[in-house]
């Protein structure tokens, strides 16, 4: 799954989620890597392990630090910048077009369309899924508007970087 921190200014980093590995009941290792471009960059390998109802996490499988237990965040502080963070899509409005297109991020097929021409979103509304990656993801609007084209249709097969719909934002 993709996930996405983006700060205040729009400056983004991306990250996917390429494997999960199930070890045994109490270790799972989780396969990362940035993404620069559409291009992979640093992979890196995360091991988590729980025990006696607590978690730890090892980037060697050696060396464990105990986390807190929490919820998904929704910020991340990384040193003096908070990142909004994203799990599955990137909202439309969140890239630098003037418009609010919302365009693939990776390759997908379009499992359901929630809304039509002409309808009103609110921001954080689900205006379809997107199958990638074997994982469902909501494709969600990060603004008020009125949804103005879609370009796809259900069971549809989607590359990356394709146009899904626009959408013409309330001022």
């Amino acid at each position: 799954m993709r996930t996405y921190l983006i700060d205040k200014e729009k400056n983004e980093h991306c990250i996917d989620l390429k494997k999960t590995i199930v070890h045994s009941s109490e270790l799972v290792e989780f396969e990362f890597a940035t993404v620069v471009d559409n291009h992979e960059t640093n992979v890196a390998h995360v091991f988590v392990r729980r025990l006696a109802g607590q978690y730890f996490v090892s980037m060697d499988n050696i060396h464990w630090k105990k986390l807190a237990r929490q919820e998904l965040p929704k910020v991340f502080l990384n040193v003096n910048r908070l990142y909004n963070v994203y799990r599955g899509y990137k909202p439309s409005g969140m890239d630098s077009s003037a418009d609010s297109g919302l365009v693939t991020q990776m390759p997908g097929k379009v499992v359901k369309i929630a809304v039509k021409v002409g309808d009103q979103v609110q921001k954080g509304q689900t205006l379809l899924i997107l199958e990638a990656m074997k994982m469902e993801n909501e494709v969600k609007s990060n603004a008020d508007g009125i949804v103005k084209e879609i370009f796809v249709s259900e069971g549809q097969a989607l590359e990356q970087g394709v146009a899904m719909m626009t959408l013409e934002e309330k001022v």
